[in-house]
């Protein structure tokens, strides 16, 4: 019983350090949202609104970038134009 107790603490550490990787909790990304997303005419802030604030925001020459990924492991990168709307984007279900 003792060494359970043991292990569970362990498993519970190392769940809670995660290896500073972020995920989204629930499974927002789902296929039918993500191929709603049209190119050069779904938003920033419709992306926003659809999945939420990404987990990780970059700014490359001159194109924000944004990323999510769940705890499913699917994953979406999406770049946008000086305007604002999706300039290109790419969905990983694993």
């Amino acid at each position: 019983m003792k060494n359970g107790i043991i292990l569970l603490l362990i498993i519970f550490f190392f769940i809670g350090c995660g290896g500073g990787t972020e995920f989204i909790k629930t499974d927002l990304l789902k296929t039918e949202k993500v191929h709603n997303i049209k190119i050069k005419v779904t938003t920033k802030d419709e992306i926003i609104k659809i999945f939420g604030e990404p987990i990780n925001k970059l700014n490359v020459k001159g194109k924000e970038q944004f990323f999510y990924k769940d705890e499913n492991l699917k994953s979406l990168w999406i770049e946008f134009d000086k305007d604002g709307k999706v300039y290109n984007y790419i969905y990983s279900k694993k």
